[in-house]
């Protein structure tokens, strides 16, 4: 019986500081960071698979997104996606190696197709796809993508023999998933070999199946306003009657961080008015303008950390929002950026106005028609380069016993163990226990 691993996605780990801030490594998709190219991200280098196709009728509604057809098992009962199959024509069909793309395109993104599917004729394609790899290609602290590339569904990943990855309906052909620990320790660093095998079905229409597998971008991030991802956030806020009320507001210096916040509204963002994903609290915007005021805290060492790091303001908004620094306009834009968020690097200058102790991060948004909401955040963002030997590397020749402490991934996370979550941990070559 075949396994299942579909998980929740987890890129590594979160720790907290011995000052309280949040550290989290987050991952985002390169197509650079090749493992295994995908006709998608890097048509520029075709790969072979083993493939099985099946060709079925005319599509009719009432078919819609049934499998016609799968390979039987082989002759020692192993089904298709089994490392272990042993294609044979007598009781599976036929089997045959091609070139991707796999498109019903002739061409696609400049490379002749292996053209597997007709428009307006239901059909399968299954394939295998065996690659080996080393440590140095996917590091033990690394994370992984699988490129998913699919038109149509149901559609099915599996790395040897074990399923990471469905899609039940439609069609992506740029689609890629962020597999977890657990899926990406499936794949063999050893030299041996790995089997990738990949399923898509046909309804009509055109026809794509992909795959291959992507190192992540790793980025070690601070947190110290966070965003709503990363749930709620408290502030003090204050809601003005007419756009004309900043002039007033302004003069006032509301954003200042000596404001007398004993008129203000205590509560938490970030706000819409909407039952979006930023509705924590509701803000009529469609009638008022809104202030909004963040404070945090900083110790000379988060100092030194951001002069010498990339320091980020984060905003999604709607709409003409105006941010403060310490008293200091940091930013403004025009109009709405809908869910998105923009991404402000403070320059040398902007970081100079923060100081040791209570900071303050205002931002103002004026009444408009339609929608309106708010969110912010503010962290620092540094590459984080992924250990090719994880807690294999770390010797006690390299430690201080009883000193420097590690996580299972032999992340580095300093020396102090009363700031650290309860967990499992590597010190002086051993591992501890915090509770």
């Amino acid at each position: 019986m075949k396994r299942l691993l579909l998980g929740a996605i987890v890129c590594s780990f979160v720790s907290i500081t011995a000052h309280g801030v949040d550290e989290e490594i987050k991952c985002s998709f390169n197509s650079k960071n090749v493992i295994l190219p995908s006709s998608q991200y890097t048509p520029s280098q075709p790969y072979n698979a083993l493939v099985w196709v099946y060709k079925g009728e005319r599509y009719t509604d009432a078919n819609y997104n049934r499998i016609l057809a799968v390979p039987s098992p082989d002759n020692t009962g192993n089904e298709w996606y089994s490392p272990d199959y042993v294609p044979d024509d007598e009781t599976s069909g036929s089997w045959s190696t091609h070139t991707a793309p796999f498109s019903s395109d002739e061409y696609y993104l400049g490379y002749r197709s292996y053209r597997w599917a007709e428009p307006e004729i239901m059909g399968e394609i299954y394939m295998r796809r065996t690659f080996t790899v080393t440590p140095d290609d996917i590091p033990a602290t690394g994370a992984v993508y699988l490129t998913s590339g699919h038109d149509d569904a149901p559609s099915e990943w599996y790395i040897n023999g074990v399923l990471v990855h469905t899609a039940t309906d439609g069609w992506d052909n740029e689609q890629y998933i962020l597999l977890t620990d657990e899926q990406k320790n499936l794949i063999k660093t050893d030299g041996s070999e790995n089997l990738l095998a990949v399923h898509v079905h046909q309804n009509w229409g055109g026809a794509f199946a992909d795959c291959g597998l992507y190192l992540a971008d790793m980025t070690l991030t601070r947190t110290y306003l966070n965003t709503v991802a990363d749930g709620e956030w408290p502030c003090a806020y204050y809601m003005l009657n007419y756009n004309a009320d900043f002039t007033d507001a302004e003069k006032a210096r509301w954003y200042a961080v000596d404001e007398d916040e004993s008129d203000w509204l205590k509560g938490v963002g970030p706000f819409s008015n909407d039952n979006n994903m930023f509705y924590t609290t509701e803000w009529p915007s469609q009638l008022r303008p809104i202030l909004v005021r963040r404070h945090f805290n900083l110790t000379s060492a988060d100092l030194a950390v951001m002069a010498d790091t990339e320091l980020t303001f984060t905003c999604s908004y709607d709409e003409e929002p105006v941010a403060y620094l310490n008293g200091v306009r940091l930013w403004s834009a025009s109009g709405w950026n809908d869910n998105n968020y923009v991404r402000v690097v403070l320059t040398a200058a902007q970081k100079e106005l923060l100081v040791k102790g209570d900071n303050v991060l205002a931002v103002s948004l004026k009444q408009g028609g339609g929608g309106g909401h708010i969110d912010y955040g503010l962290s620092v963002d540094t590459p984080y380069t992924p250990e090719t030997g994880g807690i294999g590397s770390i010797t006690t020749d390299e430690l201080v016993p009883d000193d420097r402490i590690y996580n299972l991934q032999g992340l580095y996370l300093g020396t102090d163990v009363d700031h650290l979550p309860a967990g499992l941990y590597i010190r002086g070559g051993k591992k501890i226990i915090i509770y």
